[in-house]
């Protein structure tokens, strides 16, 4: 006995550890929410593009949409045009989207959409592609001598890549430098700063490059900023070329690298770019789930919601029989609350579904009683077992009828639903009370079906409780965890709480 003990218990311990694992792998590893109520923002950009074209001749507009190694995770993209074709190509880092026609005449307008989350952000990050060498300028005369001039003090107080590369930044923008202010030419836009800090890097052979970054600001027209970065052997390194801020501000959303423009056009003029971002809200499992899909998760391929919408509806109810089972389980071997069978009242809790529970106490309390007194009826006659379950059975049919045309005719909607009522459960449950009546009196019999009910009630109010079916349902190892503990509870031998107070007045007495 002590070995099968011993045994239950090891089944119950690893049972729970798996459910309770999966249940975490899917918490903590694939960021499934624990809620559904629960939305994340996501963010909508859009571009437009306007052109004239020429002479109703061919067109060709490139532009560059987020790479792939974005820390932003993509949901959708969507490229909008009319009379045009669109491909996307992998030009070196980057990503470009390609508009082509044959021909085009007049005002043109081409629309991308973006929609993005920041979610996960940091596995996305991995992917981003590695340096990009550039050779050393060839310098001569005075710009050389400038660049040699800046670059001893920049090495003079820098440890590392990133002290360099804020030092160079920090000489470039100083207006009392003599040296910064002849290879600026005195010219202190951010694209000339970026030139010369592009040239103080590569003389220095320290990969470094433009990155074209969105802010992403609800409902202002965006223009990109740029940025610089370069590579320390681990990782990229971002800077801002004007102040020397080191690392991109969170809502910083690149979208290209390069020298080049964000879009141009090949037969038309007058290129026109409109950015706009909005922030909205997601429900996060849906969220979960396209995100999933996105990276072609096998994991989200085994999950219920995989299937179809009608399968998941039915999975929805099914999956919380255990629940109710659990508790039935509870209330009767540590409650000791006496009911019609073991999951006859799961059953009827499943019923009231769609009756709800006031209208199917009601239609569970008359039907049970018009069946007890055509049992009793029966008893007389002294039929076999299976001859006297038709009649009742076929009884509680013709009842039942007569509740749903009566309902109808009353505009009692509740009425209809009684067709719900399992037919087989009720005649059984009218079966075994008629059994308890006969053995232990009506009063007994009366204490059984008001548990029955009880815990039919309690059980109905548990299966359809929204926040435990959506658990259940999206984390289908808690079925596991039920299991262990249904386990556990086989092998209780104590004293139910019902019994407490039965004995309560024998202790009282010693």
């Amino acid at each position: 006995m002590k070995g099968v003990k011993l045994h239950v218990r090891v089944l119950a311990l690893a049972l729970l550890l798996i459910g309770a694992a999966s249940t975490a792998w899917q918490i903590f590893v694939l960021n499934i929410p624990i809620s559904s109520d629960i939305t994340e923002p996501v963010w909508v950009i859009d571009t437009k593009l306007s052109f004239n074209a020429r002479d109703n001749g061919p067109v060709k507009v490139q532009m560059y949409v987020p790479p792939a190694w974005s820390k932003f995770i993509t949901l959708n993209e969507s490229f909008i045009s009319k009379s045009y074709g669109v491909n996307t190509d992998i030009i070196g880092d980057n990503r470009q989207a390609v508009w082509s026609a044959r021909r085009a005449e007049g005002s043109q307008q081409l629309f991308y959409r973006l929609m993005l989350t920041q979610r996960s952000n940091s596995r996305f990050s991995e992917s981003e592609p590695g340096p990009q060498f550039s050779e050393s300028p060839e310098l001569i005369g005075v710009e050389k001598v400038a660049v040699d001039a800046l670059l001893k003090p920049i090495r003079e107080h820098s440890a590392d890549i990133e002290t360099f590369i804020r030092e160079a930044i920090k000489l470039i923008n100083e207006p009392s430098n003599d040296n910064a202010r002849l290879l600026l030419g005195n010219v202190y836009t951010q694209d000339n700063k970026s030139r010369v800090l592009e040239l103080l890097l590569s003389s220095a052979h320290i990969p470094v490059e433009r990155v074209h970054t969105l802010r992403l600001v609800s409902s202002v027209a965006q223009s990109s900023e740029l940025w610089m970065r370069s590579y320390n052997g681990k990782r990229w390194l971002y800077f801002n070329p004007e102040t020397g801020t080191q690392g991109l501000p969170s809502d910083r959303l690149v979208w290209w690298t390069g020298n080049e423009p964000m879009a141009t056009v090949e037969g038309g003029r007058n290129l026109k770019i409109e950015v706009t971002a909005n922030q909205k809200t997601m429900n996060s499992i849906m969220l979960a789930q396209s995100i999933a899909e996105r990276k072609e998760n096998k994991f989200w391929a085994l999950s219920l919601y995989d299937l179809p919408l009608q399968s998941q509806q039915t999975f929805e109810i099914i999956l919380m029989i255990p629940i109710g089972v659990m508790l039935i389980l509870l209330l009767r071997n540590v409650v000791g609350l006496e009911t019609l069978g073991t999951f006859t009242p799961v059953l009827i809790g499943l019923a009231f579904r769609e009756t709800e529970v006031f209208w199917g106490i009601i239609l569970f309390t008359v039907i049970t009683a018009l069946g007890l007194s055509l049992r009793s009826y029966l008893e007389h006659l002294h039929l076999q077992l299976l001859s006297r379950l038709s009649v009742v059975l076929t009884f509680v049919v013709i009842i039942m009828a007569l509740i749903s045309v009566l309902g109808h005719r009353l505009g009692l909607d509740r009425g209809l639903s009684i067709a719900l009522f399992p037919m087989v459960i009720l005649t059984m449950s009218i079966e075994r009370m008629s059994i308890v009546w006969e053995e232990r009196g009506g009063l007994h019999a009366g204490k059984v079906g008001i548990g029955t009910l009880i815990a039919a009630t309690l059980s109905h109010l548990m299966m359809t409780y929204e926040p435990w079916a959506y658990f259940v349902f999206t984390f289908p190892g808690m079925l596991l965890v039920f299991m262990s503990l249904m386990l556990a509870l086989g092998h209780y031998r104590g004293y139910r709480l019902t019994e407490l107070f039965r004995f309560n007045a024998m202790i009282k007495g010693k």
